[in-house]
């Protein structure tokens, strides 16, 4: 058959066959279209719930105590519950659901600082699919993920205060018939009265990308001390000393984040921590 009676024959074809040919070809495309969108969506809420257990477990690490279960993230006192208010804000926003019950935390085998103190959250999230064509490879339209992630807690190594030294005595030239007192021992100074603390300011107002915070240290100690203070700022970065320079944070998208700003104050052998702030930065 020639070229042109191929092409004779195509015009030639009614219009009312070409319909029902669409009509036939079209569910399945669709059924191809959603299944793939699907998949993705599948591969997306994977990467989430991982997500969430990581960053609740960022925040366990730092703050293993600030976890009450069940319990919802209070506006009033996030303090309180830090753990569950990270994991929560971590999936806003995402096509899985998670629930302050869905949030489990363990500690082995303490939730206190120590080396070989670790923090484990298990996080599980709902997602529902589009269509029920994938329902068939998993049980259902409704899959549940869920993940896992450990930390060794928040430790630092305590200080060994260096002992006042005593300056001897001047001999007295003999002959002298006064006595030389005995030296006296110096006191250590007490140091358990440190009590960290601080407070912050940050811009933009609008939490947009990159996002300046600036602290002011508020912490109470005895200046007789060795005193060393440890910021942690939540992006990986830890930094020491009193007075710290303005910290930038960035956010690439495409959801927001959360930055835990945590500081360790050691004073002599004492330990003290301020309760972490949470810095919110948008894309």
């Amino acid at each position: 058959m020639s070229i042109r009676a191929i092409i004779r024959r195509y015009r030639e074809r009614p219009l009312g066959q070409s319909l029902v040919e669409f009509a036939l070809i079209l569910p399945v495309f669709l059924v191809i279209v959603s299944t793939a969108v699907d998949l993705g969506r599948i591969a997306y809420a994977r990467v989430t719930i991982a997500n969430v257990a990581r960053e609740a477990s960022f925040q366990a690490a730092q703050t293993p105590t600030a976890y009450q279960a069940g319990q919802p993230c209070d506006p009033a006192d996030t303090d309180a519950n830090l753990v569950i208010c990270r994991a929560i804000l971590e999936s806003s926003g995402s096509v899985v659901t998670v629930t302050p019950a869905d949030i489990a935390l363990s500690c082995d085998p303490a939730c206190a600082s120590g080396l070989g103190n670790t923090v484990t959250v298990t996080a599980t999230g709902r997602f529902n699919l589009l269509t029920p064509v994938m329902a068939v490879f998993f049980g259902g339209t409704t899959i549940t993920f869920t993940s896992s992630s450990t930390n060794q807690i928040s430790t630092l190594p305590p200080l060994t205060p260096v002992a006042a030294t005593a300056v001897p005595p001047t001999d007295t030239p003999a002959p002298s018939t006064t006595a030389t007192a005995e030296p006296t021992a110096t006191p250590l100074p007490d140091c358990s009265g440190v009590s960290a603390g601080f407070s912050f300011t940050k811009t933009p107002s609008s939490n947009k990308s990159p996002v300046t915070v600036t602290v002011t240290d508020t912490t109470i100690w005895n200046p007789a001390c060795t005193t060393v203070w440890a910021w942690d700022w939540g992006d990986g970065i830890t930094t020491y000393g009193r007075i710290q320079a303005p910290h930038v944070y960035y956010n690439a998208g495409p959801t927001n984040k959360t930055f835990i700003i945590t500081l360790a104050v050691t004073s002599g052998v004492f330990y003290d921590t301020a309760g972490g702030y949470a810095i919110l930065v948008k894309p």
